[in-house]
């Protein structure tokens, strides 16, 4: 069962950096700073999970307003898939935004992950998804999804 925690120390922030490269960006061919290039203004949530003290998922999430939050990043190691740890990441989100009296979580997912996120309670809302030649030469296109909080 993996641990999750919020992660405020630099090096830990660079532990989740790291994994989030190594599983979403280095398969395309983007470089070890792609999130920073990514990245929203906002007051980022940087969630970890961890067994046994290995870092093994991580999740980002910007407040884009008072009660919205941008899920932005979410990866879970490759040997570590298919555990709930994508789900536990999620839920450890929802619980944060529930507390700060958010209402919704909106991200923008990758056609290969949409499925996941569909079966948190995402459904696709309303816009047009924003396109990337990166992943269109991958074959990525992308999906704006929400779900609201209770």
């Amino acid at each position: 069962m993996a641990v999750i925690e919020t992660v405020t120390a630099t090096a830990a922030l660079a532990e989740v950096d790291e994994l989030l490269w190594r599983v979403l960006w280095q398969p395309l061919g983007l470089p070890p700073d792609a999130r920073g290039r990514f990245g929203i203004d906002g007051k980022e949530i940087v969630l970890a999970a961890r067994e046994r003290g290995k870092l093994v998922g991580g999740l980002v999430a910007v407040w884009t307003s008072r009660t919205e939050i941008e899920l932005r990043h979410l990866a879970v190691a490759p040997e570590a898939q298919g555990k709930g740890i994508g789900r536990s990441l999620a839920a450890a989100l929802s619980g944060i935004v529930a507390a700060k009296k958010g209402r919704r979580i909106h991200t923008i997912a990758r056609s290969t992950s949409a499925g996941f996120f569909r079966r948190l309670g995402f459904q696709t809302a309303p816009g047009q998804a924003p396109e990337h030649p990166v992943f269109l030469a991958h074959s990525i296109t992308f999906e704006l999804m929400e779900k609201i909080v209770d």
